[in-house]
């Protein structure tokens, strides 16, 4: 009885000498940022809040003779790629005149508030 209650002890202690190689070989969980910085993508959400970024350029269309709808998209990663959707009623067609006039409206405003460069995209909003 002794020999088996000394061998059963010894198997417990083999296994848990063996977990606890195993435990030891896995490789560390990769650490997670838990910095509080906000994103670029944040700091630009607060920059369009701030200055009215979006009113100035559904505003500035207006002006300029087109009829913008009254939301504008944004695709925003990095300052080096900001890209700015605006969709305009009415037409069959959007010419390149329009879209260069409203590209350059849009980079305008831009500058003026700092917002960096965008890619402009102009589209037609087809009415169902």
């Amino acid at each position: 009885m002794k020999r088996l209650l000394q061998g059963f002890f010894l198997l417990m202690y083999a296994i848990v000498v063996i977990s606890w190689l195993i435990v030891e070989k896995q490789p560390s969980p990769i650490p997670v940022s838990t910095s509080n910085s906000p994103t670029y993508a944040e700091e630009f959400s607060e920059k369009l809040q701030v200055t009215n970024f979006t009113q100035k350029i559904i505003q500035a269309v207006r002006k300029a003779g087109y009829s913008p709808d009254s939301t504008v998209g944004y695709l925003v990663d990095s300052p080096n790629h900001q890209i700015i959707t605006i969709q305009l009623h009415g037409g069959s067609e959007i010419e390149k005149s329009t879209e260069s006039e409203i590209q350059s409206i849009i980079h305008e405003l831009a500058k003026e508030d700092n917002m960096g460069a965008f890619i402009v995209n102009v589209e037609l909003l087809e009415i169902k």
